[in-house]
């Protein structure tokens, strides 16, 4: 199994036609209209990717710094920042390891999955952090995958993506703890078959919800970005919603 980073440096020249990179970013435009306030100034975005949110907050108007550890997906971010003539603060580090000085932001976000690559310890001490970096009246926002609705164990297929050179298969291997994340990328002029795999853990609604309530957020719980209750039976994704009030 690949660690962490390697598995999205080895990720990162297909991620963009995996996610459909421009569609994400036109839909990733529009939600955030329905979470951001007319006073928010600053964003931070953890875990970046290729930046399709961290654009998408830019575009909105926000100054956005963007923290990912992959090399890889940094190298891309910044060509698609160029791009789309986004002015965005790219740091590379680890999830839990940034240090921010003397800032403070009034919008963080964590989505595509991002906070299912770290254990549910590594997650308080992550939102303890942002606690402090966040402005009074400032909120966090966490997508995930809403483990709740799926199997207990064994295979589960994400979705494929196939054009004519290439095919990518995403699926879990479901265990007792945690979920070992597999990508199988087939390139067919190549005629070459390669595989990634990547350890994550299936956060809950109520795992959340104990840690922000001793930290001292208020939080809210949706089933995806248009604001529909999060139902843990139906729901394909599990959106937290923190809130840092006086």
């Amino acid at each position: 199994m690949t660690s962490n980073s390697q598995f999205f440096d080895e990720l990162s020249d297909d991620y963009d036609v995996m996610i459909n990179f421009e569609n994400a970013l036109k839909n990733k435009t529009s939600f955030f209209k329905n979470f951001l306030l007319t006073n928010y100034k600053t964003a931070l975005d953890l875990g970046c990717g290729t930046a399709a949110d961290s654009i998408a907050l830019s575009k909105l108007g926000l100054q956005v710094d963007a923290i990912d550890h992959s090399k890889g997906m940094l190298q891309q971010a910044l060509k698609n920042a160029e791009k789309f003539d986004a002015n965005i603060n790219f740091i590379e580090s680890g999830l839990t390891a940034f240090s921010i000085k003397d800032k403070r932001y009034d919008f963080i976000v964590s989505l595509g999955n991002t906070i299912a690559n770290i254990n549910m310890q590594e997650v308080s001490g992550l939102m303890s952090k942002l606690y402090g970096i966040l402005n009074f009246g400032g909120e966090v926002l966490f997508q995930i995958v809403n483990y709740a609705k799926l199997p207990e164990s064994g295979i589960h297929i994400l979705n494929v993506y196939e054009n004519d050179e290439v095919s990518i298969l995403r699926k879990y291997n479901i265990n007792t703890n945690d979920i070992d994340f597999i990508i199988e990328k087939n390139d067919k002029k190549k005629k070459q078959v390669s595989q990634i795999i990547t350890k994550l853990y299936p956060h809950s609604k109520s795992g959340f919800e104990k840690i922000a309530t001793e930290i001292g957020f208020t939080c809210n719980f949706y089933g995806n970005f248009k604001k529909d209750n999060f139902v843990a039976t139906n729901s394909p994704n599990l959106v937290v919603q923190l809130k840092k009030v006086k």
